[in-house]
């Protein structure tokens, strides 16, 4: 007698320690408000009346789940059938529910379908929660003739609205169906149009997202892509000159490639750039160089430079080689590769992130390089009809993993002007022939891509 009173007590004690609790959108639920039988939870579907549902009708018959405008299941445990939202019906079974004192308690899985909750479940509970899209990130960019913002969500929000704002220039943007995993979001970014970006958790289920701008707005348009939802402004005052900043390779110790009557890819590659900004000059363009003169330059720094500049483009000039064969020539022009998690990792490592507490910067910074690379095929492509039309011979257009195209923000290209290692080649650009050649290439192809005359 007394070794099964211990193996009863024993047996209580392991379902005590080892029981799980019940969370209702993250808060402990009281034990007295469910049942745990044959290893299911049923919850009393009156709890949810602590995150805003209405429970109505409640009979041994049938019962009604509403919350808001939004959502309403007409339940009938009997009949073994539910109405979801007046149009889907949903088969169930009596083993579904527990009815008892005039309440009805409902296995957890199914009470997640009738509720249109997320239902999920580990080592240290059971899980009820609304299921909203997460923010994940919002940046804004400077765009050829309009300001870009996206938000990005963990999923694509229920709706979404936008408004104009009255005491400033800018608009509210309110989302439905959302959270912010942090109390709040803030950006500043003090440029010419943009100057911050805030948002909220307005309520459980609704974040508010202000976008202050520096100067008015004339229209703008809006669209949700998967998770992104993305507003397209365009301002009042005209965007200033477009900024394009070229980098010539190598300098200083660092001479490139060289040719066979002593060429160096680092002179040619200035010369070019050089050329190519004074063509510009009288453009309504701003160009800038990573360089100016024989000095070595590292390759983060000159997408640095890019980026403090706030450029529309980056242009890396180079030149190829190919000892082996000197009859090889022709153009070749380069866009980055991507790939999300790769791209997230080298960032981290170069600006010295931690992949867990910088998450949200990284992201910010994975989404701005997705963002550019549509654009920087773009310019790719004008390039190589340029390049064509000089008859200069063009090899390809490919994707690669420069560094110095991974680190700008803006849209980039790496553009390897001919083989210097062929003699004729370096011939012409001793001659000077080439220098203006390519840089009448390339200042056409940045005035054909900002539809400049």
């Amino acid at each position: 007698m007394k070794k099964t009173i211990m193996l009863i007590t024993f047996f209580l004690f392991l379902s005590f320690v080892f029981s799980r609790d019940l969370f209702l959108q993250w808060k402990k639920v009281d034990r007295s408000n469910y049942i745990e039988k044959n290893n299911d939870v049923f919850l009393n579907i009156s709890y949810l009346e602590n995150i805003d549902y209405s429970i109505m009708g409640t009979s041994e018959n049938m019962f009604i789940i509403k919350f808001d405008d939004t959502w309403s299941a007409v339940v009938f445990p009997k009949a073994k059938v539910a109405i979801v939202n007046s149009s889907e019906s949903l088969s169930l079974n009596s083993e579904d529910f527990i009815y008892k004192d005039k309440k009805y308690f409902v296995k957890l899985d199914i009470l997640a379908k009738l509720s249109n909750l997320e239902y999920f479940q580990n080592s240290k509970g059971y899980y009820l929660n609304y299921k909203l899209a997460k923010l994940k990130s919002i940046d804004g960019f400077l765009m050829q003739d309009k300001l870009r913002v996206i938000m990005e969500f963990s999923m694509k929000p229920e709706k979404y609205e936008v408004y104009s704002l009255t005491s400033v220039p800018g608009y509210l943007i309110k989302v439905y169906g959302a959270e912010i995993p942090e109390v709040s979001f803030s950006k500043d970014f003090n440029n010419k149009f943009l100057s911050r970006i805030k948002a909220m958790q307005h309520s459980k289920k609704e974040i508010w997202v202000t976008i202050i701008l520096s100067g008015e707005s004339k229209r703008y348009s809006k669209f949700i892509e998967n998770g992104r939802i993305i507003l397209d402004i365009e301002m009042a005052e005209e965007f200033s000159k477009p900024v394009v900043v070229l980098d010539p390779g190598h300098g200083d110790f660092d001479p490139g490639a060289l040719g066979y009557l002593g060429t160096k890819e680092k002179d040619v590659a200035l010369k070019v750039a050089l050329k190519t900004k004074e063509i510009l000059k009288s453009k309504n363009i701003n160009v800038y160089l990573t360089r100016d003169t024989d000095k070595f330059v590292e390759l983060y720094d000159r997408a640095k430079i890019s980026n403090d500049l706030h450029a529309d483009l980056f242009i890396s000039i180079h030149l190829n080689s190919y000892l082996e064969n000197r009859s090889v020539r022709g153009s070749e022009v380069y866009y980055f590769s991507f790939s999300d998690n790769k791209y997230a990792r080298k960032i981290a490592s170069k600006e010295n992130l931690d992949m867990n507490d910088n998450k949200d910067i990284i992201k910010s910074r994975v989404i701005e390089k997705k963002n550019s690379i549509t654009e920087s095929k773009k310019v790719a492509s004008i390039l190589e009809e340029h390049i064509k039309a000089n008859r200069i011979p063009f090899r390809s257009v490919k994707a690669a993993e420069f560094a110095v195209l991974a680190y700008t923000k803006c849209p980039a290209i790496l553009f390897e002007l001919e083989f210097l290692s062929n003699p004729t080649v370096e011939i012409n650009f001793m001659s000077g022939k080439y220098v203006d050649v390519f840089a009448k290439i390339i200042a056409d192809s940045i005035m054909e891509y900002f539809e400049i005359k």
